[in-house]
C-alpha cells in the first residue's frame, strides 16, 4: 500500500511541476533569451548576487531598453541585478516552454503589475539552479491565489507582446531564486 501511495504522489508532482521526460519529449524548454531566463548567458556570472528590495511598482518604472534584446548576454545595468520584492499573487499558469509564469500586483499600487517566471529544473540542466528551480515550483504549487508573498530573482527585459497583466517596460523577475509565503 505504501508503494502505491509513493507511485501517486509521484505521478501527481510530475503532472503538476511537469516531469523531465515531458518537457524533453515535447521539446517545451528554450524560447527567447533562453540561456538569460535560465542563468545559462555568458554574463550570469556578472550578476549582483546581493537582493535589492524594491516593489512592482518601482520596477514597472523602469526605463525601457531599445530592442532587439541580445539572445545570450544581459542589459546593464538591470539584468545584472537580483531583486526581492513582496506582492500580491493573482495567478500562476504553466507557459508554452514549462515556465511557470506568475500574474504579480503592487500592494499598495493595485493597478501596477509585473510578471515573475521561474523554469521547469529539467530544462535548466548544467545551471547549477535546478533544485532552487525544483523547490520555488513545489512552494508555488502550494500557495493559493492572493496569497502576499516575497520573492526573490533575477531582473528581466522581455519582448513587449500581448502579454496580459505584464509591466508596461516589459520588466519581470526571470528567473525567481526563492519564494515564500507572508501572509
Amino acid at each position: 500500500m505504501a508503494k502505491l501511495v509513493s507511485s501517486l504522489i509521484l505521478f501527481v508532482l510530475s503532472v503538476s511541476l511537469g516531469s523531465p521526460c515531458q518537457a524533453r519529449k515535447s521539446r517545451e524548454c528554450g524560447y527567447e533569451r533562453w540561456p538569460v531566463k535560465v542563468l545559462a548567458d555568458k554574463d550570469r556570472a556578472q550578476i549582483d548576487p546581493k537582493p535589492i528590495d524594491t516593489t512592482v511598482a518601482a520596477l514597472s518604472a523602469l526605463a525601457i531598453h531599445e530592442v532587439p534584446y541580445p539572445y545570450d548576454r544581459r542589459i546593464a545595468p538591470e539584468e545584472l541585478h537580483i531583486f526581492r520584492i513582496k506582492a500580491r499573487l493573482l495567478q500562476v499558469r504553466r507557459e508554452k516552454d514549462s515556465d511557470l509564469h506568475l500574474l504579480l500586483q503592487d500592494l499598495d499600487e493595485s493597478d501596477q503589475r509585473m510578471i515573475a517566471e521561474v523554469p521547469a529544473p529539467d530544462c535548466a540542466e548544467g545551471t547549477g539552479h535546478e533544485q532552487e528551480y525544483l523547490s520555488v515550483r513545489r512552494t508555488l504549487m502550494a500557495l493559493p491565489a492572493h496569497t502576499v508573498l516575497e520573492l526573490t530573482g533575477v531582473g528581466f527585459f522581455d519582448f513587449l507582446h500581448d502579454q496580459k497583466g505584464g509591466a508596461n517596460n516589459g520588466f519581470e523577475i526571470h528567473p525567481i531564486l526563492s519564494i515564500k509565503k507572508i501572509d
